[in-house]
């Protein structure tokens, strides 16, 4: 195992030191553990490497002392140093906050306070006419559980209004004492262009622990005071109507933003009974693209809304398959394969072909 961790700093020990090895061993392990599995950690520490000829193996290396030196201090600081990397990745999970980022419409905020030993640091913002997404990390103190799970947290924005935005869902990552999080909250329709000062207040944090048993709760109020530039969203009000045998799908409002399409939508229903309402999932060039969509089924003829966390704002058209779910009110027993519903209709209906404009 020591071999396998000491490939990974090939360029600050020697191969044929076994003490080294088992020392990189060590504190890789020792640092290791505060990083999620599922996510990529800071890069390797590695020494800089000078423009010249190539220097090899055993002609230079660094000295026991300095290779010490570098990796105790690693292991000191590495707990902050990759703060950034952990939100960096699950920002970009979502595809349009890493269209944002890349075209410098998010903006750092880096903003921190620690209560009880809890440190919350709101790192990136950002805000359109769709969402507002707010990325922050918690570290907890040293003394939580090594093995809890999931952190999560109950994340209040409002403005200077006293206008309160709600809740669109959000993301963690997974079981480390130190952690991200990226909350999205509806933006209450603004569409214009303009600046808006948030608050952004986090009652208490919470460690999920594996397998059941205490929840670990941290109270605060974590409390954080910023501004954000509400990028201008583009609106369609074109309605547009798509039936199937049973089934009538209207989008009645297009909004596009930067970071998100959001389509108004409404469905109804002929024929099906028992039945706890419908749902609408798009996929565009055979990827499925479902945002923030965690409401529960909409109910027949009601105003609803879908998003697509797809950067669209620079095109004419969307060209889409879409699929209405229609489950039953009892759910489909588990390992069953129900393709209908108790009154033999079908639990899910493709409307091929979709062609909606955006602009």
């Amino acid at each position: 195992m020591a071999k396998q961790i000491v490939s990974l700093y090939a360029d600050l020990i020697d191969g044929m030191d076994a003490d080294g090895q088992q020392l990189v061993a060590d504190l890789h392990a020792f640092f290791n553990p505060a990083v999620p599995s599922r996510l990529p950690a800071a890069p390797p520490l590695v020494a800089p490497r000078a423009v010249g000829p190539k220097w090899r193996w055993p002609q230079w290396h660094w000295p026991r002392t300095a290779l010490v030196a570098a990796l105790a201090i690693f292991a000191l600081v590495g707990a902050t140093y990759v703060v950034l990397p952990l939100l960096q990745s699950l920002w970009s999970e979502d595809r349009g906050l890493q269209h944002v980022t890349q075209a410098g419409l998010a903006r750092d905020l880096n903003l921190r306070q620690t209560i009880n030993g809890v440190t919350v640091h709101v790192q990136k913002g950002y805000a359109d006419a769709n969402r507002v997404a707010i990325g922050y990390s918690v570290e907890f103190p040293p003394t939580t559980t090594a093995n809890d799970g999931p952190q999560f947290s109950v994340a209040i924005l409002t403005d200077d209004h006293g206008n309160a935005y709600p809740s669109l869902g959000f993301s963690t990552t997974g079981d480390s004492p130190l952690g991200a999080q990226v909350h999205n909250f509806e933006p209450l329709g603004v569409t214009a262009g303009r600046d808006i000062a948030f608050t952004l207040t986090i009652p208490e944090v919470v460690r999920a622990p594996k397998g059941g048993g205490t929840v670990q709760a941290f109270r605060g109020a974590w409390v954080f005071n910023f501004t954000l530039p509400m990028a201008a969203a583009r609106v369609v009000e074109q309605t547009q109507t798509f039936t199937r045998p049973g089934v009538e799908l209207t989008i009645t409002r297009i909004v596009v933003a930067p970071s998100a399409t959001r389509f108004d939508y409404r469905v109804h229903l002929e024929g099906f009974t028992d039945r706890a309402g419908a749902s609408l999932w798009l996929s565009i060039s055979g990827r499925g693209h479902g945002g923030y969509d965690y409401a529960p089924p909409c109910q027949p003829d009601v105003e609803c809304f879908y998003f697509a966390t797809e950067p669209l704002l620079d095109a004419d058209a969307l060209h889409a398959d879409a699929w209405i779910s229609i489950p039953d009110r009892e759910p489909c027993p588990p390992r069953e394969r129900c393709e209908v519903g108790r009154d033999g209709k079908p639990l899910a209906i493709r409307i091929d072909g979709l062609v909606l404009p955006l602009r």
